[in-house]
């Protein structure tokens, strides 16, 4: 069993190893978020090598598994570290990441001074808060993020943030994992617990791979506050008119500054006439007229054209988000929808 856990800890160093490098070194041009992922998977590279320690002869004993623990408790940050950035990005600073570091520095001096399961089970109590108390404030930012994204653009495919609903749900399991590993060690419980691990950050890879962090702040609507005086109120119907007509909804990056802008008012305005009078956001008042006005007709009149062909002349960005608003909107997919029209 122990050449089974070093193999999987070598399997799991250059994982990150390998993913650190494609981030940090392939790319030319890297954004802050890039930069926050990739050190973030360096940081996991190195705590993997630190694990092999725990195959050589004689060292996997108590004394050695608890300041393992203690070392690997601070991967806590990297978890706040990437939320923080998804959900509110520019937040985090070295002076953030510091201070939020002052009480894990705190248990490992203490730890140092003083070995004792007293200090593991306190650090262990504050891990376990710390943990739960970002999933909670990363959750309720998400909230806001997916409201403000779906106010203000028709688009969502590369700053959507709901991917993070599985993240937090593997985070839970995950961190569950790690305490089960912490004070019941086993070689074999170790080498699930690294595995699983591989198998989250893999996931949260494939959905950061382009994924675009958007500011949520008040002065993306503040700017216009001296401007509402002058910006006119929507009539009734004049919305809907103007967006059918010169068939607005076909743009796939329409914001809602840019409906705006052509009626003349501010993106309030638009915001609460949507919701107080449609009832719908933004994001659903344009796909569903994508899929009202040209997904069903074309799927009705030209059954021999493709449904990524239907999603793009519909004026969907993506193939997945055509599905998720057909289904949303028809209550089928489109499939399910083209063989109802054939078997009719």
């Amino acid at each position: 069993m122990n050449n089974i856990t070093a193999f999987t800890i070598g399997v799991a160093t250059a994982f990150f190893a390998i993913f650190s490098i494609s981030i940090l070194f392939r790319r030319k041009r890297l954004s802050r978020f890039q930069t926050i992922l990739g050190c973030i998977m360096a940081v996991w590279c190195v705590w993997m090598v630190k694990d092999l320690v725990l195959t050589l002869p004689g060292m996997y004993r108590e004394d050695v598994l608890n300041w393992i623990f203690i070392i690997d408790g601070w991967s806590a940050l990297t978890y706040m570290a990437l939320i923080f950035e998804v959900v509110k990005p520019g937040w985090l600073t070295w002076g953030r990441l510091l201070l939020s570091a002052i009480p894990f520095a705190v248990f490992t001096v203490a730890y140092a001074l003083w070995p004792g399961m007293m200090v593991i089970y306190a650090y262990a109590a504050f891990l376990w808060c710390f943990s739960w108390t970002i999933v909670i404030i990363g959750y309720v930012r998400m909230k806001k993020t997916l409201t403000y994204l779906h106010d203000n653009f028709s688009n969502t495919d590369k700053i959507d943030v709901s991917w993070l609903r599985p993240v937090f749900f593997f985070c839970i399991i995950g961190q569950l994992l790690w305490l089960a590993v912490s004070f019941w060690s086993s070689l074999l419980v170790d080498t699930v617990y690294y595995v699983v691990a591989m198998a989250l950050w893999l996931m949260v890879l494939h959905y950061c791979r382009n994924f675009r962090p958007v500011t949520v702040s008040a002065d993306s609507l503040g700017h216009e506050a001296g401007k509402k005086k002058k910006a006119t109120p929507l009539p009734e119907g004049v919305l809907e008119q103007v967006v059918e007509e010169k068939e607005l909804y076909l743009n796939k990056n329409l914001t809602v500054g840019d409906l705006a802008k052509i009626l003349g008012t501010n993106r309030t305005y638009v915001s609460n006439y949507l919701s107080q009078q449609l009832g719908l956001t933004f994001y659903d008042y344009i796909n569903r007229l994508r899929i009202e006005r040209v997904s069903i007709p074309m799927i009705r009149d030209h059954p021999e054209f493709t449904f990524e062909h239907v999603a793009n002349e519909s004026g969907f960005a993506s193939l997945s988000t055509f599905r998720r608003a057909f289904l949303k909107i028809t209550g089928q997919t489109p499939s399910q929808f083209a063989a109802s029209l054939d078997n009719a």
